[in-house]
């Protein structure tokens, strides 16, 4: 009897351990934690959540992290260990859109909650320089309707390679001129010589007042890891244009490549003058509406037609360069003036209207109109001194009757 007491007791305890065991194994908990411990602005953050024996988490929404973080990626794992017993793993790749202490949010689950924590980012790695970016425009102050220069620079050292960045503007309109290019030039905070890559827009401003430009995300490979870096908005200061300007006229600083024009001319043909226009920023319409007033003073040539297209290389400068051609009719003879191609145009840096004149100089229009009228007269000469030849030799043959 009392061996048996004594396994019954021995039963009971070994019960009762496996009921307190499993209730702790069944106990919830919530675990939050992140690496690298320090981490340095372009470089992932690896957020793990770990949920035990506790409702499921929902997965993040980017408007949840707010600006400060870059939602690149994030998995969910749910596994369960019989009744009452589960865990759910969650991983979160984050990358940081700014230097300094960027909050993360608190995580709840049940009773259970991961207080929110503000997690210190540095510029840049321990014992070496942040990385340099920068956004310039040049003019910085640029007049409504001006194409202006923005340039991307973004530091190229060791084995970084960077992608090209989308950049848009409500304020204006901006077109590509250049891709990625690497150069060597003076950038960081200490204006050391190093290798940048480079970009190149060019930008029109819409209005006047202040205009904003923004880059999308830096990103890049460093053997074959994912750096994202953000870019700060460029903001410019546009000044007006003149009331009396009109809106569809030139603006820049015009120039023009005046090709050489047909020194003679024959009486009914036609000659074609070229000519590029670059430098200022001006529409097909306003151009060709301007190439319409291209007439001689007088009456001797006569514009039948004016054509004009961007030349290629336009795809690489910051202004269009429009390629122009003007066919010109000779309608009397002599020495002739070759009509001029006049664009007004608005200098900012003069802050003054000026005038672009394209003069193709002089012609000399032969007209072979009177070289013809003595040539005719000559032949009816000789036709009719070739009658009277024949006419005298032939009473001359003719006998005389006595």
């Amino acid at each position: 009897m009392r061996r048996l007491f004594k396994h019954g007791l021995g039963l009971l305890g070994l019960l009762l351990c496996a009921v307190q065991g499993a209730a702790h194994a069944a106990a919830p908990s919530l675990r939050c934690a992140w690496q690298p411990a320090h981490p340095v602005l372009g470089y992932p953050l690896r957020w793990s959540i770990e949920a035990a024996n506790l409702p499921g988490i929902a997965l993040f929404r980017p408007t949840r992290l707010g600006a400060h973080w870059l939602l690149q990626r994030q998995t969910s794992e749910r596994s369960a260990g019989g009744p009452g017993r589960s865990m759910q793993t969650l991983n979160v790749t984050l990358y940081p859109m700014a230097a300094g202490a960027l909050p993360l949010p608190a995580v709840r689950a049940g009773g259970l909650e991961c207080a929110p924590r503000a997690v210190r980012v540095a510029a840049s790695a321990p014992g070496q320089a942040p990385q340099f970016i920068a956004m310039r425009i040049a003019p910085p102050r640029p007049i409504v309707g001006q194409a202006v220069r923005v340039d991307l620079e973004v530091g190229a050292g060791g084995a970084l390679d960077w992608q090209a960045v989308r950049v848009h503007s409500d304020d204006g309109l901006l077109r590509p001129v250049s891709t990625v290019s690497t150069r060597v030039a003076h950038g960081g905070a200490r204006r050391a010589v190093q290798s940048v890559q480079w970009q190149t827009w060019s930008y029109t401003p819409l209005r006047a007042g202040t205009a904003t430009i923004r880059a999308g995300l830096l990103r890049a490979t460093l053997f074959g890891k994912l750096l994202i870096y953000p870019v700060a908005p460029l903001r410019v200061r546009v000044r007006p244009r003149p009331a009396y300007w009109p809106d569809d006229a030139a603006v820049g600083n015009a120039r023009w490549r005046v090709a050489r024009a047909p020194s003679r001319l024959e009486l009914g043909a036609t000659g074609v003058l070229r000519a590029t226009l670059c430098g200022v920023q001006i529409g097909r319409a306003a151009l060709l509406r301007l190439l319409g007033q291209a007439q001689p003073t007088g009456r001797g040539l006569r514009v039948d037609a004016a054509r004009v297209s961007l030349d290629a290389a336009a795809a690489h400068a910051v202004t269009p360069i429009w390629r122009i051609e003007l066919a010109v009719r000779a309608r009397a003879g002599g020495r002739l003036a070759y009509p001029q191609v006049r664009i007004p145009y608005y200098d900012p840096r003069r802050g003054a209207p000026e005038l672009a004149v394209a003069d193709w100089g002089d012609v000399r229009v032969h007209d072979p109109r009177p070289l013809r009228l003595f040539e005719a007269c000559g032949a009816i000469g000789c036709l009719v001194l070739l009658l009277a030849v024949w006419f005298k030799s032939r009473r001359a043959a003719t006998p005389r009757r006595a």
